[in-house]
């Protein structure tokens, strides 16, 4: 009895944790693997399929996974993907190269003091990029114009290493090795440049695997990621762990959120090692980066509108980028009184500066033209729109009902007190007009037949001048067009 007790203790207890530590298999579908219940991969393992975390599945990773081949890794909304005690995702495709930031010194130390003898360094530019026009400073003195695809530089022999700092122009010049040699041609090593140590310099390249994560991803206890792409719409939780060559991550929503705590973050694509959504969620906490000119994060707004009453409205955006530089943006409205801030290009909005300042967006709307049948320029009443709204983070801002004019027909009463007229004779009507709106409005009417959709003679169009807050009486003669009646 006590044997059988045992064996059903052991059932549950296995069926309860629901863990398996196993080699990774394919799907039914045969095009990934797919993890739809609680699974841990606790062996260092290769891989070279796709990875498809379910809603109702969650991967955890104590081991080092190494892709040998270009894949994603896909986490749907409720999927958890969790690296923990010294987990690592690697993609043995990842960037390589290392591109400048322009003018601003971007340095590669060379490791010439492993070698005692005069050598030549060899820098070799990205495939199909020259080095035509920029220059190198060797160890800060000797300034240098470089040409050609390769540049060659003597150095004497010595125990120091080497400092190159490069000047170009945008991302120019983009290096992809570092070659030694003695000065017979005789190569003594050669170095991708993201292997050397380096300043102020971006990865350059494609990385092989993705993470593209609806639900949560989880970095925790000393693990790593290296060469991956990263972007979510969900959660991402990131403790005591490294980011390599992995930046910048990216917040695809303004629901998803990053936490970032005693952690390392090296190496970006683009110079910043976050890029977010304007209300995206982050925590930055004692994060250990080197790049003085790489910025934490930046906060951008895209495909932004203006929503107005009116074709034709002209404005200009006024004010200071996140970065100080001044904002001239000019455009208009189109026929659905929509338009597109700056074409509805990319906007950063806040920047998150190395030094742990915080920079925002200051800017207003100003409006230079906002004409209407209601306000022409003949009728002396000047522009509708607001005079300087503050531009906020929302996608579309409705600035309709921001002084302009809102006419109601309060009343339309027929004021005679005859029960029937003579043919030709008009009816004496009243009516009642209100501008609940913030604008003067000098507007122009007529009437129609309802039963006919026949225009009614009132004696031409009527006009009416109301201001805002203001409530008028118009009174005309109403008759109907056609003889006889």
């Amino acid at each position: 009895m006590s044997r059988t007790l045992a064996v059903i203790q052991s059932l549950i207890l296995l069926t309860s944790v629901m863990i398996l530590s196993i080699t990774p298999v394919l799907g039914e579908d045969n095009d990934g693997i797919v993890i739809d219940e609680i699974v841990e991969w606790s062996t260092d393992t290769d891989i070279s399929e796709n990875i498809y975390i379910k809603s109702n599945g969650k991967l955890t990773i104590s081991s080092v996974i190494t892709f040998r081949s270009v894949a994603e890794i896909y986490i749907e909304e409720g999927g958890v993907l969790d690296l923990i005690e010294n987990g690592e995702i690697i993609s043995q495709k990842r960037a390589s190269s290392l591109s400048t930031l322009g003018d601003n010194m971007s340095k590669l130390i060379i490791p010439t003091g492993e070698y005692l003898e005069e050598m030549n360094i060899i820098i070799v530019s990205e495939e199909p990029f020259s080095l035509n026009g920029s220059k190198v400073y060797v160890n800060e003195i000797e300034e240098l114009s470089m040409s050609g695809e390769t540049f060659r530089i003597q150095i004497p022999g010595g125990e120091q290493d080497t400092q190159l700092s490069f000047d170009g122009f945008g991302i120019f010049p983009i290096i992809n090795s570092i070659i030694l040699e003695t000065p017979t041609g005789i190569i003594i090593n050669e170095y991708k440049a993201s292997s050397l140590t380096s300043d102020n310099m971006l990865l350059y390249g494609e990385n092989g695997v993705s993470i593209n994560s609806l639900g949560t991803l989880q970095i925790t206890g000393n693990s790593t990621i290296n060469g991956i792409d990263i972007s979510s719409s969900g959660e991402i939780v990131i403790i005591d762990s490294t980011i390599k060559g992995s930046c910048p991550i990216v917040l695809t929503t303004n629901e998803a959120s990053l936490h970032i705590e005693n952690s390392e973050i090296s190496g970006s694509q683009d110079d910043h090692y976050v890029k977010l959504k304007p209300y995206s969620v982050i925590g930055w906490d004692n994060v250990l980066i080197k790049d003085e000119l790489i910025d934490r994060w930046e906060r951008v707004i895209e495909d932004q509108k203006l929503i107005f009453d009116s074709e034709g409205v002209e404005y200009s955006i006024e004010g200071t980028s996140p970065s100080g530089e001044e904002l001239s943006i000019m455009s208009f409205s189109g026929a659905d009184g929509l338009s597109l801030i700056d074409k509805g290009g990319e906007r950063v909005v806040e920047i998150g500066w190395f030094n742990l300042t915080v920079t925002r967006e200051s800017a207003t709307v100003v409006i230079s033209e906002y004409r209407t049948a209601w306000n022409t320029a003949a009728s002396n009443i000047s522009n509708y729109g607001p005079s300087g709204t503050n531009l906020t983070w929302d996608e579309n801002i409705d600035l309709r009902t921001l002084n302009t004019p809102f006419i109601e027909w309060v009343s339309l009463t027929v004021t005679g007190e005859e029960d029937s007229l003579k043919t030709g004779k008009s009816h004496q009507i009243s009516a009642i007009l209100a501008n609940r709106g913030g604008h003067t409005a000098n507007l122009y009417f007529d009437c129609d037949i309802t039963e006919t959709d026949i225009d009614a003679d009132i004696g031409g169009y009527q006009n009416a001048r109301v201001e805002p807050g203001e409530q008028i009486e118009v009174n005309f003669g109403w008759r109907n067009i056609n003889p006889g009646y």
